[in-house]
Parts: C-alpha cells; sequence; structure tokens
C-alpha cells in the first residue's frame, strides 16, 4: 500500500524525570513534499518534539510514524531517511570543512567519487570555499552552522528536518538558505519540516504552520486557512508627525480597531470593504502629517504572535 503521508505523529507526549511536561498529546501529519514551519515562544516545546521525531529522545507517550513505520521502536531507520540540522549542531571540531561534509557523505553509503563529488559542488554552492581546509573550530559560528547545513544535504536525503537554521547567519546567507531549501523542495520534492523564529522569511517558503505553546498544538494548517481565522481583516500601516497621531488615531477610528505601537505608528485593522473610505480619509484629510502609508494583508507573523509568539517557558 501506498504511503502518503511522510511523518505521521499521533498523541506525542513527553513529561521529563522532574515532571516538566514538554509536549502533551500532539497530533499531526506532514505529507510527502510538504515544507511544514513550527512555530511558537522559546519553551514552547518546539525542539523536544523534534527530537523525538529524529529518535534523539524518546517520548512518553504516543506514535511516530515514518513512511508508514513506528520509529520509537525502530528508531535505526531515521537517518536513512532524514537529515537533521540540530539547533548546537554536534561539534566536528577536529574536521575540517571538507573532512566534515565528505565524511558525512561516507556514512550514508556514498562512494568515495560520488561523496567527493557532492563534497566539491555544495562547498562551492554554498560559498565554503574559504573554509574547506579550516577546522571547524576555528571557524566563525556562521560557518560552522554553514558547514553543517551542508552535512544535512549531503546524500540527498527525502527528508529534512531543521531546528532555527538560520541562527548566526547574516541576511545575505539566510537568504541564501531559504533559497536553496524551496529549489530543493520544488526541485527534489524534499520534505523540509522546519522550525524558526524568522517568521517573515519563512512565510515565503512553507506550505504549512505548526503552533506550539506550552507543549499544546495550537494550530496547524496551510498558511492561507491559518491568516483567515486569525484575522480576515486589513491593516493599515502610518508613519506620523508626534504633534498629529491623536488627531489621525481619532479621524480614523469610526473604520476599525486602531492600534499604537510606537509615537510616530499608527496601525488600523478593517474589514477589507471599508479600506478605501479609510484609505481616501487618509489621502484627503491626514495632508503632511502622514509621511507613510501601506496596506498590509493578515501576515504569517500575525498568526505567529496571536496564536503562540508570546514569550513563555514551560
Amino acid at each position: 500500500m501506498m504511503v502518503n503521508n511522510v511523518y505521521e505523529v499521533v498523541g506525542l507526549t513527553k513529561v521529563y524525570e522532574n515532571k516538566k511536561v514538554a509536549n502533551e498529546e500532539i497530533s499531526f501529519s506532514v505529507a510527502q513534499g510538504e515544507v511544514v514551519g513550527v512555530l511558537g515562544p522559546n519553551g514552547a516545546g518546539k525542539s523536544t518534539l523534534i527530537k523525538q521525531m529524529v529518535g534523539h529522545v524518546s517520548p512518553t507517550a504516543g506514535e511516530i510514524r515514518l513512511f508508514g513505520v513506528d520509529v520509537v521502536k525502530r528508531a535505526d531507520l531515521i537517518p536513512q531517511y532524514v537529515g537533521y540540522y540540530a539547533q548546537r549542531p554536534a561539534a566536528l571540531d577536529a574536521l575540517t570543512g571538507y573532512e566534515a561534509i565528505y565524511c558525512t557523505g561516507r556514512l550514508r553509503g556514498m562512494s568515495r567519487a560520488a561523496a567527493k563529488r557532492e563534497t566539491d559542488r555544495l562547498i562551492e554552492q554554498l560559498d565554503l570555499g574559504e573554509v574547506r581546509k579550516r577546522e571547524i573550530r576555528k571557524m566563525s559560528g556562521g560557518q560552522q552552522r554553514m558547514v553543517g547545513f551542508a552535512t544535512v544535504l549531503i546524500g540527498e536525503l527525502p527528508v529534512l528536518i531543521l531546528d532555527e537554521p538560520t541562527n548566526e547567519l547574516d541576511p545575505e546567507r539566510r537568504r541564501q538558505l531559504w533559497d536553496l531549501l524551496a529549489e530543493k523542495n520544488r526541485r527534489e520534492g524534499t520534505t523540509i519540516l522546519l522550525v524558526t523564529h524568522n517568521v517573515l522569511e519563512a512565510e515565503q517558503v512553507v506550505d504549512k504552520v505548526a503552533v506550539i505553546d506550552h507543549g499544546k498544538l495550537l494550530a496547524y494548517d496551510t498558511v492561507r486557512k491559518l491568516k483567515q481565522q486569525v484575522d480576515s481583516r486589513l491593516r493599515l500601516e502610518l508613519t506620523v508627525q508626534s504633534h498629529a497621531g491623536d488627531r489621525l488615531a481619532d479621524m480614523l477610528a469610526s473604520y476599525g480597531t486602531i492600534d499604537r505601537p510606537a509615537e510616530q505608528k499608527l496601525r488600523l485593522f478593517m474589514e477589507k470593504d471599508r479600506a478605501g473610505e479609510a484609505l481616501q480619509t487618509v489621502l484627503s484629510q491626514a495632508g503632511e502629517a502622514c509621511e507613510e502609508y501601506r496596506l498590509v494583508p493578515p501576515s504569517l507573523e500575525d498568526v505567529y504572535f496571536t496564536l503562540g509568539g508570546k514569550e513563555g517557558s514551560i
């Protein structure tokens, strides 16, 4: 029988010895070729969930099936199919960048020639030439993470699980990583599950979002449906002169809900059919007091902050 779901998580619960509940009855599935983002505040239980899915932590209760196989019982099968990028990657300090990537390929069953060829390709693709012969312990944090990312990619495994992959990377490197993941998913159909706090960047890549807080799965759906669930309204964002903020807020209050996140910032949340009228009011009456404006549809960031974006711990 053909298995459509790559991962199936059923009633997953993890309680540590100190009675701390990290995950509580989490259930969801990841279909082949999907890119799923896992969002939530610090301490929400995201990394614990990921570690159970890659066999590094045993669940207290529940099931995890990978291509239909119960990997709680057969964790040894996971490395054959899943490339895991840890939030704090296990150090290969004594190896050079080239050696770390090449040896990972060999451990995944690649021939010497194939591992060498793929290592050379990844070093070129990820602009890692300068650390090719440098020991990992002598690299910067960002360089270490890019080499770690290359070790995940080598061998072309069908599933990638990435825990905060863009930590310590500069904006250019982050963009490179997101583009590469999107290309890999599009070209090879790779299934990708990623934990990230870069919500706005992730929105360009993910198909579905899991929102977790206090160990519970609060929501799991497509980005579009979650946006509709959180708020169907438009947001009008204004940058205003300080002295005019109160006047403009009063002027726009009748169109919806006003929020003032900063002295020179106004946000008006309104139904879509009020947007034209509200914008016309700004253009005709605000004058020079309004320095900038823009209409913004609901974003994945709105989902994150509404359902599980507040800082917390478990």
